[in-house]
């Protein structure tokens, strides 16, 4: 990487450190290729019995359930200690997790395991692909278990569950729960006669304190933008549109996308008017570059999932980059945006192959992680947001937000965000495809095509992955 420069302490931070802290990004279009030939429905408001107690009545004891997930670093640390403690705390139930990478490895292994192979009793799946897993014909919804055991959703964040219903059903239970904020570097701020404790709030008030830190010389761009789709389509729904049509996708089967309108165009704009004018430094959609040139003081603001948190307060406390001071705000929006985010990270699903026993035990095991003691020592852990209100006054997590105030942003940002159809996010079986067409388009931005043009091929060629989808099922 061109201007990289070394930390105060040693080599600069590299990917391959950072990197293993943050589960990855994408998914996969190819899961219904190895699922039943019967066509899946869109009509999901039946919810299925459920087998309730069947763990308990399970002859043979512990009942095992095999959770696959996408965890590492202080992520995955987290996690191993929730399981841990699940598993000692009662005798019926014995999880054993089984890591798979990330979220791409997951889907692939899961498609596969339709096929006949090994299959999880649980598997931890990207929010985007959430009406793929649907059409797959191959989980139980979480709705059945919620009906089934008069489980109270109230204290959950509305957000998070309803990210997960369709028509009415609810398909997976939220967990690790994220939001894009912005990163920047205090002390850059500080040095380019910005004020340290006011991150900026808007995308006018984002380039301008990216001009005045590239203007005073304080380092030689003043952001990274990731080559990923994530933060336009977090744009649109601050502005209130919808990424896809049909409600998003959640009154009927989205066949378009709507992100070409006035607002996508507008964005775009943006995005190009930052690099065009040297503000800001494209990187790559599947590392974390744009993280790793904050701490090497190449560009000292950036935006990300705050999934990254924990794994980024993990390697600033070990000390070697003492002349970086992290800072932490809510994701700029466009001006006047009257909408909020919408929620990023990945949800849990009982898979319907598991025996009664496996499948009562597996949502006994995800209302443990689900639970507020549980959601507190994640958040705690991980920087990922509570999906409790009754979380946050557990004192693992007041002594966590006390001692790092920052992990409480992504949560404030969710919690002030209104529900809508907007931030309730796109369900579209083609949806990976669709964020690549978004993020091809961005790095087309980066290489200097117009923002009418690019976002013009990005549309073209989401409709046509939407159509190909729909066509097969």
């Amino acid at each position: 990487m061109s201007g990289q420069r070394s930390s105060s302490h040693g080599e600069p931070l590299t990917r391959r450190r950072f990197l293993g802290g943050v589960v990855g990004a994408g998914s996969l279009g190819a899961l219904l290729a190895a699922c039943s030939s019967t066509p899946p429905s869109r009509a999901v408001g039946h919810v299925p019995s459920f087998p309730l107690g069947a763990a308990s009545r399970a002859t043979t004891k512990p009942v095992p359930v095999t959770f696959w997930h996408s965890m590492t670093s202080a992520n995955l640390t987290t996690l191993e200690g929730l399981t841990d403690d699940f598993n000692s705390s009662q005798r019926d139930v014995l999880v054993t997790l089984v890591n798979q990478n990330d979220y791409p490895d997951t889907m692939t292994l899961y498609t596969a395991s339709l096929s006949g192979g090994p299959y999880p009793d649980v598997v931890q799946i990207e929010s985007s692909d959430l009406q793929l897993m649907v059409d797959s014909q191959s989980v139980v919804p979480a709705g059945a278990a919620v009906a089934a055991d008069h489980y109270d959703l109230s204290d959950f964040l509305p957000a998070t569950v309803e990210y997960f219903r369709i028509e009415g059903t609810l398909w997976a239970m939220p967990f690790n729960i994220s939001s894009q904020i912005l990163y920047y570097d205090q002390k850059a701020f500080s040095r380019a006669g910005l004020d340290p404790t006011a991150p900026p709030l808007t995308l006018d008030a984002l380039r301008a304190a990216a001009s005045k830190i590239v203007t005073t010389g304080t380092e030689k761009y003043g952001m990274s933008i990731k080559l990923t789709s994530s933060n336009f389509e977090q744009w649109m729904a601050m502005g209130g549109e919808e990424l896809v049509n049909h409600a998003n996708g959640r009154k009927a089967r989205a066949t378009a996308v709507t992100f070409d309108d006035p607002l996508g165009l507008e964005l775009f704009g943006w995005i190009s008017g930052m690099f065009a004018d040297k503000l800001a430094q494209p990187t790559s959609a599947t590392t974390y570059d744009n993280l790793i040139a904050v701490a090497n003081r190449i560009a000292p603001i950036t935006i990300d999932t705050s999934g990254a948190l924990g794994t980024v307060a993990e390697l600033l406390a070990a000390g070697q980059y003492s002349d970086v001071k992290l800072g932490v705000g809510p994701l700029p929006k466009p001006e006047a945006a009257p909408g909020g985010v919408m929620i990023g990270g990945a949800g849990l699903y009982m898979v319907k192959r598991s025996p009664p026993e496996r499948q009562d035990a597996a949502w006994r095991y995800i209302k443990y992680l689900v639970g507020p003691a549980a959601q507190a020592r994640w958040a705690a852990g991980t920087g990922f947001i509570p999906i409790r209100r009754s979380a946050i006054t557990e004192p693992v997590l007041v002594d966590a937000w006390a001692k790092l105030p920052f992990f409480k942003v992504a949560y404030d940002q969710l919690l002030a965000s209104p529900p809508s159809i907007a931030t309730a996010g796109p369900a579209d079986g083609a949806q990976s495809q669709v964020d690549l067409a978004v993020q091809s388009a961005m790095s087309q931005l980066s290489e200097g095509v117009s923002p009418k043009l690019a976002l013009q091929r990005a549309a073209a060629t989401a409709d046509a992955a939407i159509s190909a989808y729909n066509s097969r099922v």
